[in-house]
């Protein structure tokens, strides 16, 4: 590997692991930023699964005490629907149009959210039915386009919970969620003899940028939090945005 592509890969897992041991989601978002320009998609996409996977155990034992079973069951049962049909309509949708929307969506939401927010009450309500419906989409968009966790981070907003419970669902659920697509990409073949030697150098990349993010977690407000977590949804749009914006349009 050139020295080059040893940094990119090295300080991109360092910088996403850490924004995923603090927030509990992101990695993709993050580690894509270093990654897309020096390795092939494929392969990118097995190490941005792996990645996060690592970086979110890593973090999870901090969690632990404020996971709520009861509240992630719904989101786990309504990706187990989504995740297939995700991954089986990438044949059938202009991924183009439908990044490019989501990207649209998640800054009008988290801007609205930055901006007009906090003057709102937190939504009553939810449930069941329509917390399995959240976990659906998420899991749509999961086998779609990689993003199984920005659907629980609107809702976990717009509800108004508190970090500790945010974050508990986010690590919980996004790992769920890895832990399926990785073995999807086993079984599809994508993950080769190359890609399991740079899921070794990244290990403890991972689990040092993830344990620092951890450590960073303890210091962060409820507020602030809640602001971490919208800029990195305004941010995932940004960056969907940009990605897929000029060549919609261009046809």
């Amino acid at each position: 590997m050139a020295s080059i592509d040893l940094i990119f890969l090295v300080v991109g897992a360092l910088v996403a692991a850490f924004v995923s041991g603090l927030s509990g989601f992101a990695f993709g978002l993050v580690s894509l930023s270093f990654w897309i320009w020096r390795f092939p998609l494929a392969e990118v996409s097995a190490l941005v699964i792996f990645g996060s996977l690592v970086s979110q155990a890593t973090a999870m034992p901090s969690v632990l005490r404020h996971l709520d079973v009861k509240l992630l069951t719904p989101f786990i049962l309504g990706a187990i629907v989504g995740l297939p049909m995700g991954t089986v309509l990438i044949a059938h949708i202009d991924l183009g149009w439908f990044r490019l929307g989501v990207g649209l969506l998640l800054m009008a939401f988290a801007f609205f959210q930055l901006v007009i927010g906090p003057r709102l009450r937190p939504l009553q309500g939810g449930g069941f039915a329509i917390e399995t419906a959240i976990g659906w989409i998420s899991g749509v968009l999961g086998g779609l386009v990689g993003l199984s966790g920005v659907a629980p981070a609107m809702w976990a907003v717009v509800r108004g919970w508190g970090k500790d419970r945010q974050r508990g669902l986010f690590l919980a659920f996004n790992s769920f969620c890895h832990v399926v697509a990785l073995i999807g990409l086993a079984v599809a073949g994508y993950i080769t003899a190359t890609t399991l030697q740079r899921f070794a150098l990244l290990l403890p990349c991972l689990i040092g940028g993830a344990w620092l993010g951890t450590r960073a977690y303890g210091r962060v407000s409820p507020e602030q939090f809640r602001r971490i977590v919208l800029m990195l949804l305004a941010a995932s749009g940004i960056v969907l945005t940009v990605q897929n914006g000029w060549q919609a349009l261009s046809g």
